[in-house]
């Protein structure tokens, strides 16, 4: 087995392990554009409430509140709405922007976008239950000693919600399963690092939000 180095991406401690079959199980996480102090602009007296960063989102998908200020979804338009993807991997939400090709261009906005342009906020909470598979997959730490790595499936929720509105037009739960060993893996400071999570993937998704999205 080769060795592989410890790294840190977008701060996750990664510790880069080697394996023994290819990744079938990727992880939709990621903060980016998620931080700063949470606040919104508008009021009753001042005009329509808008978002002025993305964390001001999570009450859309936490409580269903919309924010009056923002665009109005029509699905009969046969054109693009964009959408806000939040994710949940835990106990907090934040944006993710998913990579170059996952989605068709313009599809989802960018860390560099308004939140307050976006018709929909679709709301991925990974992780929701997880069982164990009870396949172990022979690894190997940067420093060459062998490691056992326990493989789990896992739950996910997935739901497309009008920004404006709050109002939720979509829910799907679903499984992310797969029997195959990673190539390699990233854990969180505090995270087991003999557990390997499969998680949903752009893929599993894409034909659930294309009819909201572009229909």
């Amino acid at each position: 087995m080769q060795r592989a180095g410890k790294w840190a991406v977008a701060g996750l401690l990664g510790v880069a392990l080697c394996g023994c079959s290819s990744l079938t199980g990727g992880t939709t996480g990621g903060t980016g554009g998620g931080t700063g102090k949470s606040s919104s602009k508008g009021s009753a007296a001042d005009g329509p409430e808008v978002p002025e960063s993305t964390l001001d989102l999570e009450r859309v998908c936490t409580d269903g509140l919309g924010f009056s200020g923002m665009p109005a979804y029509d699905r009969t338009k046969k054109t693009v709405h964009p959408a806000m993807l939040m994710n949940n991997s835990g106990d907090t939400w934040s944006q993710f922007e998913p990579p170059s090709g996952d989605f068709p261009k313009g599809w989802f906005l960018g860390y560099s976008d308004k939140p307050a342009d976006a018709e929909l906020v679709v709301c991925l909470e990974n992780r929701t239950k997880a069982t164990a598979t009870g396949k172990v997959c022979d690894m190997e730490t940067d420093d060459g000693k062998p490691l056992k790595i326990r493989t789990y499936n896992t739950s996910y929720r997935l739901r497309i919600v009008e920004a404006r509105t709050g109002k939720e037009l979509y829910k799907h739960t679903g499984e992310a399963k797969s029997d195959e060993c990673p190539v390699y893996m990233l854990t969180s400071e505090g995270e087991d690092k003999d557990k390997y999570y499969n998680e949903v993937r752009p893929k599993d998704y894409r034909k659930r939000v294309k009819p909201f999205i572009a229909p």
